[in-house]
């Protein structure tokens, strides 16, 4: 069904009658006004027409052999995929009970033989118009159910992200304030603390600021819409050397842990924004350490692939179950099977995020009870309008 510019609604019509004088009339008459049209004089050709093709509007004869204009109707009101297709009966029955007849098989409007061309042309008009509207009023209420659901949705991720910034930022700010009453109450009552015992309290305070820290850059970097607040700024890059250090540096803090590097191929410097890659490797092997067994390898895979450098991240923890797999890279989603394990379900979030920034590609394949494997594939190269210096 289309919209001309002048406002004239324009359809694909099937007209079925057995008499070729009246397909030809009805024919001329809708082409002449903009519409497509088919034919068919028997009804069985009739049903054949409508499953290659649903018109927009039926005129139908109701007298016809074989099957008649009563019987197709009912037909086509039983089907889901044709109930909605109007469909207006032309007859040389004028009688007040075939019209009745007509309008309880499902006919949408009813047009007595002969029949008057301007009569036939505002009928068509009025049900092209009628059906142009229903299929707006559903698009808009599918339009408001979206947004309904989106607000829903946002609604919920308020009420999850009120409820993480009151736990998760309690347990450090107690600590803060802890340690800080301490030293205060030490210092009211005149007793000097050892430096020892005063940089481990002071030690405490940084560890909880430096937490707090953490936390909210994640959230506020998860939680940026604004494509333009984050850059992808590419520099060459050692790969190899940037995952060794990379593993150096988180390997002290896991103490039941042991990440592996395995290089299938060898390759020159490659051009990443190692500020990105180290977001998305640190959260993606803190998340396999998570969920990991004690005294379970964590593997890191690099490899190059033609224009593509791959990164996995593989480990034999708990996995993710099939029906949670859509799901884990969304901002505060945490599977099913994560138990009392402590996590926010803003790691893979990030990392997804950082992947799309330097336009690459992250994907995840995981059996229950035998781990998971996170593979991210970033371009080899940038194009220059990809990397956007910041603005001061």
């Amino acid at each position: 069904m289309k919209q001309a510019s002048n406002q004239v609604i324009t359809g694909n019509i099937l007209i079925v009658d057995d008499t070729p004088a009246n397909l030809r009339l009805l024919s001329a008459m809708l082409r002449h006004e903009g519409h497509e049209v088919r034919m068919a004089i028997t009804g069985t050709a009739a049903l054949r027409t409508i499953q290659v093709e649903l018109p927009d509007l039926i005129l139908l004869d109701i007298n016809m052999p074989q099957i008649n204009g009563y019987e197709i109707c009912e037909q086509l009101k039983a089907n889901e995929q044709t109930c909605e297709i109007p469909v207006i009966f032309l007859s040389a029955f004028d009688g007040v009970i075939d019209k009745v007849k007509a309008f309880q098989a499902g006919g949408a409007d009813y047009v007595s033989k002969p029949f008057q061309v301007e009569e036939v042309l505002i009928r068509v008009r009025h049900q092209l118009e009628l059906q142009h509207m229903k299929r707006n009023l559903q698009a808009a209420e599918a339009r408001a159910l979206q947004a309904l659901d989106r607000e829903k949705e946002l609604s919920r991720l308020k009420s999850e992200f009120i409820s993480i910034l009151s736990h998760d930022f309690r347990t450090p700010l107690t600590h803060i304030r802890g340690f800080a009453d301490l030293l205060r109450y030490t210092n009211d009552q005149d007793q000097n603390l050892s430096a020892v015992t005063q940089d481990r309290y002071f030690n405490k305070i940084d560890a909880a600021i430096e937490h707090l820290l953490n936390l909210l850059d994640k959230i506020l970097f998860v939680s940026n819409h604004d494509p333009d607040a984050i850059f992808c700024q590419p520099v060459p890059t050692d790969l190899k050397l940037f995952c060794q250090n990379l593993i150096e540096t988180l390997q002290p803090s896991l103490t039941h842990h042991t990440i592996r590097l395995i290089c299938q191929s060898e390759a020159p410097e490659s051009v990443v924004d190692p500020v990105l890659l180290q977001q998305i490797l640190t959260n993606l092997l803190s998340n396999a350490v998570k969920y990991s067994p004690t005294t379970r390898e964590i593997d890191l895979v690099l490899d190059w692939q033609e224009d593509w450098i791959q990164f996995q991240v593989h480990d034999r923890g708990i996995g993710i179950p099939a029906s949670n797999l859509p799901h884990v890279f969304d901002m505060f989603y945490r599977c099913h099977n994560v138990g009392d394990i402590q996590g926010r379900g803003l790691g893979l979030a990030a990392a997804k995020k950082c992947v799309e920034i330097h336009q690459g590609e992250i994907f995840v394949d995981s059996e229950p009870g035998s781990g998971t494997t996170f593979t991210v594939r970033l371009p080899q190269s940038l194009p220059a309008a990809a990397s956007q210096p910041p603005v001061d």
